[in-house]
């Protein structure tokens, strides 16, 4: 009997808590962790929007003013020159500057040739950014991956609309400049590039297009 009653006592003894540094400990180990887990899902979201919604812009009335030089309402009342790539619903204004971060602060696309426009031969040469965890303004050339051969892109350049179509694209190294460079072959040249692979600044994802 005494030894029956001691297994009982010991068996009754209740589990201490856990102590209030532990509990801190675990919070703080979760709060970690489900940062971590956003740092690296946050890059695909924007992927994952797009898939859903499926944003286009409707190719139509650019295409009829870049025959016959009338804009409509809508198109003239856009702000600024303005470069439009349907196929992933992007309408984004042109920004002028001296380097690729004043589209940190702007909404927009930066036109890194300020001596060649859309009206003059040579190559227009505009870049923009992919993903940025820091700007606000970090996704008009998110999706230009999905771009291809043959699409349109119209470039709206001081009230009037430039048609170009897509021939190549391609990745590249940081310090191939010669993307920038015109080519005799196509005297109206447009080349858009952004970095690549998401997330990365590895390479450059660059597409050529020439003025139709």
């Amino acid at each position: 009997m005494k030894s029956l009653r001691k297994k009982k006592n010991t068996e009754g003894k209740e589990r201490k808590p856990r102590s209030k540094k532990s509990k801190i400990s675990i919070i703080a180990l979760s709060l970690v962790a489900f940062i971590s887990f956003l740092v690296l899902i946050w890059p695909y979201i924007p992927r994952l929007i797009y898939l859903i919604t499926k944003p286009k812009i409707s190719s139509e009335p650019y295409e009829q003013a870049s025959k016959d030089g009338k804009l409509s309402d809508d198109i003239k009342n856009q702000k600024g020159n303005r470069l439009v790539l349907p196929q992933i619903g992007i309408n984004a204004e042109i920004i002028e500057g001296d380097n690729i971060n004043v589209i940190g602060k702007n909404q927009g696309v930066w036109r890194e040739s300020p001596s060649v426009d859309p009206s003059t031969p040579g190559n227009i040469v505009i870049a923009g950014h992919r993903f940025l965890y820091t700007a606000t303004n970090g996704g008009y050339f998110y999706n230009l991956t999905d771009m291809k051969n043959g699409d349109k892109i119209y470039i709206k350049w001081k009230d009037k609309i430039y048609a170009y179509e897509i021939y190549n694209s391609k990745t590249v190294k940081p310090d191939q400049i010669e993307i920038r460079d015109a080519d005799p072959d196509v005297p109206n040249k447009l080349t858009m590039y952004t970095c690549y692979p998401l997330g990365s600044t590895a390479e450059r994802y660059v597409i050529e297009a020439k003025q139709l």
